[in-house]
Formats: structure tokens, C-alpha cells, sequence
């Protein structure tokens, strides 16, 4: 059975999940309109007051929220940690200026407790700064700030009393409100998380996934193989992509289902291919999750289904993520090897964003590595990308491997590539991911790109 430690580790590692994205910009848009609108509001009567030394600290706080609305578009987990430490200074330093005076408590730092909750909620399991370290320090905060612990560091700036005993009941409810509309949010997403299960539970089973697939090409632009992207035709109508499925089905058992769903489809186009003299030696390359390989019953059911189609095994590529090999690495390899015993071959996928040392790298059964999209989309502007890239096919070249660079838009990126050595090439300006149907059809075609 599957490590429950493992599979809780590597819950996303290749997908940050569309799921997960709308959560964070939902906390952030949440976070920045009430940033702005308190910091907005107490700005304006304190300048009624004429007490303007007292607002600067609440122009720093729509200063937040105008970041977290800003960041909101990008929704990552790096926006997510600036604006709540934006968040954090500002309550901080508006609860020391909060002090307790006469029968008007500090309220300020009751904020505190909607912030920690939506961090809590908002940051996986894995991401322990994040989802634990940081509502902790936000709680010891609040009971300090409750038990007046922190006092001794208020500034002996104080609001106009009337104007401290409506703030403190306003203070109250909004806190209160913010935390409610956190829990919210957290129900609904939890309700979209089970129905999203339960529907992709039944997905394999009714024929829903499916698997298309983008050209692997050479220099001169005749394909080579191509890569098994996966799909879900949703009931719906909607066709939906991995980020919105795959995260959730690593953190439960049906990322096996749906892998080796994947990997079926994937026996069928080679057995298929095996009949044509044109497609005889063409490969397909299929994603492997960390969690999948992991698993004790993965290696039978690989070989397994290479038998019952009765293909050359050899053609069969498996990727894994170079971010897979941050933890369990000696489990990992043992079973790649028990994988390349069955004539299987393996890729490293995003290669140059995760954690594998050279002697890591050595010791890995990899014919090819591919290049991250993200140094090819860099490659003609950088000269810093250029020279990494060139490391890159050097280090393939020296360990008998190929290098293959993903997401190659423009032919000015692959001439450049071709300079730097490297010779296989998988993106747009080849040929966008298709259906099987579609893709019979461009390997009958001229299989060139533009320029080539």
C-alpha cells in the first residue's frame, strides 16, 4: 500500500491546482478590500480629528491592499506570504497605538485571528512556514497583545477617546465578519473538493478521461514521439485541464485510476502504431506522479498492461517531475529501476527547477532530460538563461543522455536552442496537444513547422 506520509508530501508537486487558485485569490481580493476600505476609513477620521501623525500607519495599510488585490491576478503562494506579512506589520503596529485606555479595551489585534485562520486554510499542508509557523506566531501575538504583555512597547500615541470606544466595537465586528466570510470560503471550497472527487471517482469508469497529445519533434521537424497530456470531459460539457483534477486526485487514492488510464490509452496508440511502417518507432511519453510511483502496485500494473497490448516497451517513456526527487529519493529509484527491468524508459521532466544533484542524477535510469519551459521562454532574452541552457545539453551529452526543450513558441527560440546543441523540441510552434483522431492525421500530414 502507499506510504500515507509520502503521498502526504508529494500531494502537489507538479500542479498547483485551479482549485488552489481560486482560494488564494479569493483570501486575497478578500484581504485587500478590507485593507483598503479600514485603512481608507480610519485615514479620513483621523484627519477629522486632526490627528494626521496617527493615519500614516493606515496609509501603509491600503498601501497592503492595494498589493494584495494587485497579486490577487497571480495567485501564488509567494504573494499570498508578502501580503500576509503586509498584513501582519500593519495590525502590529496599529495594536501597539491600541493600547487599553480607561474602560476602552484593545481591539485591533483581534484581526490577528482572521489572518491566522486564512493562512491556515489557505496554505497546503506540505508549505509549513506558511500553513503552521506562521498562524502560530499569529496567535502568540494575539494573546500577547490580550494580556497586555506587549504594552510596555505602545508609543503613548493615543485617539481621541470617543473615537477609541466606537473604533473598538467597529473593530470587533469587522474582525468577527472577516473571520466568518474565511470560514466561508473554506466551506465552499471543501464542498467543491468532495462533489470534484466524487465526480472524478466516476469519471474513469463512465469513459470521461481522456488523453491528448503533443509532437515530440527533431530539428528538421519530423516527429519523434509524442508526450500523453491528460483530460477530463466533464459531464458538464466542459473539457477540463490536469491543474483542475490532478492535485486533487494525488492527495486520494484515484490518481491511480486516472493514471493508469492514461498509461492504457497510451499502450493502445503504440499498439496501434506498431501495425504502420511511419509509426513504427514513434514513442509516447506519459507523466508519472511521484505519489503513483510510490505506490507498491504500480510496477504489476505497468507491466501488466505493457503485456496485454503487446508492445515494445522500449517506446514507452515515463516522466517524472525533477521536484519528485526532493525526499524518498532511494524508494524512488528502486522502483524506476524495476521499471527500466521491463525495458521501459524514463525522462526528467522540468529539469533545472528542483532539487536532484548531479550525483542524484547519476544514479537516476534517465535517457533524457527535458528543459523547463520557463528557461526556453527566458533563452532569447537572457544571456544568464543561454549559458544555463548550455550547461544543460552539456551535462545531457556528457551522461549519454538527449535533451529535449518544452514549450518552444517562436523559431527564434529554437534557433537559438539548435546553437546551444540541443536537437529535440516539443511546443507550439510544432503543434499544439490534440485528440488521438487529430493527431493520425497531422503524422499523415508534412509534420514541419513554420520556417523549418
Amino acid at each position: 500500500m502507499m506510504n500515507r506520509a509520502a503521498r502526504s508530501e508529494y500531494g502537489v508537486l507538479r500542479f498547483h491546482g485551479a482549485v488552489r487558485r481560486e482560494k488564494v485569490s479569493a483570501i486575497l481580493s478578500l484581504s485587500g478590500i478590507a485593507c483598503i476600505s479600514l485603512g481608507l476609513a480610519w485615514t479620513i477620521c483621523y484627519l477629522m480629528f486632526d490627528r494626521a501623525e496617527l493615519s500614516i500607519v493606515f496609509v501603509g495599510l491600503m498601501a497592503v491592499g492595494i498589493l494584495a488585490l494587485v497579486r490577487s491576478r497571480r495567485s501564488d503562494g509567494a504573494s499570498l506570504l508578502i501580503v500576509a506579512h503586509g498584513v501582519l506589520a500593519a495590525i502590529c503596529a496599529i495594536a501597539l497605538i491600541d493600547a487599553p485606555i480607561e474602560r476602552v479595551p484593545r481591539s485591533v489585534h483581534l484581526f490577528l485571528l482572521p489572518l491566522a485562520a486564512g493562512a491556515a486554510f489557505t496554505f497546503e499542508a506540505r508549505e509549513r512556514y506558511g500553513s503552521m509557523v506562521f498562524p502560530l506566531g499569529c496567535m502568540v501575538l494575539f494573546v500577547g497583545f490580550a494580556l497586555g504583555t506587549l504594552d510596555t512597547l505602545a508609543p503613548g500615541l493615543s485617539p481621541p477617546l470617543e473615537l477609541r470606544e466606537w473604533g473598538a466595537r467597529a473593530n470587533t465586528t469587522i474582525s468577527m465578519a472577516l473571520l466568518a466570510a474565511i470560514f466561508g470560503i473554506y466551506r465552499l471550497d471543501i464542498g467543491k473538493r468532495l462533489r470534484l472527487e466524487r465526480e472524478l471517482g466516476r469519471a474513469v469508469r463512465n469513459g470521461e478521461i481522456e488523453v491528448h497529445y503533443q509532437p515530440q519533434v527533431r530539428v528538421d521537424g519530423r516527429a519523434i514521439g509524442v508526450e500523453a497530456l491528460v483530460r477530463w470531459r466533464h459531464p458538464s460539457g466542459t473539457t477540463l485541464s490536469p491543474d483542475v483534477f490532478i492535485p486533487l486526485a494525488e492527495e486520494s487514492t484515484l490518481i491511480s485510476d486516472v493514471g493508469l488510464e492514461v498509461l492504457r490509452q497510451a499502450c493502445g496508440l503504440l499498439e496501434q502504431w506498431s501495425r504502420h511502417a511511419h509509426t513504427r518507432g514513434l514513442r509516447v511519453a506519459v507523466n508519472i506522479s511521484p505519489v503513483q510511483l510510490l505506490d507498491a502496485a504500480f510496477v504489476p500494473s505497468v507491466a501488466r498492461l505493457v503485456a496485454q497490448s503487446r508492445i515494445d516497451p522500449a517506446l514507452l517513456e515515463l516522466e517524472l517531475t525533477e521536484s519528485a526527487l526532493s525526499a524518498d529519493t532511494a524508494e524512488m529509484i528502486e522502483r524506476m529501476r524495476e521499471l527500466e527491468l521491463l525495458g521501459v524508459s524514463w525522462a526528467l521532466d522540468d529539469f533545472g527547477t528542483g532539487y536532484s544533484s548531479l550525483s542524484t542524477l547519476r544514479r537516476l535510469p534517465v535517457r533524457k532530460l527535458k528543459i523547463d519551459r520557463q528557461f526556453v521562454q527566458e533563452v532569447t532574452a537572457q544571456e544568464r538563461a543561454q549559458r544555463l541552457l548550455g550547461k544543460i545539453v552539456e551535462i545531457s551529452q556528457i551522461m549519454g543522455m538527449s535533451a529535449l526543450a518544452e514549450g518552444v513558441e517562436t523559431s527564434e527560440q529554437r534557433d537559438l536552442l539548435v546553437s546551444l546543441g540541443c536537437e529535440q523540441f516539443q511546443g507550439f510552434l510544432f503543434a499544439r496537444p490534440m485528440p488521438a483522431e487529430a493527431l493520425h492525421a497531422w503524422l499523415d500530414g508534412p509534420m514541419v513547422c513554420e520556417g523549418v
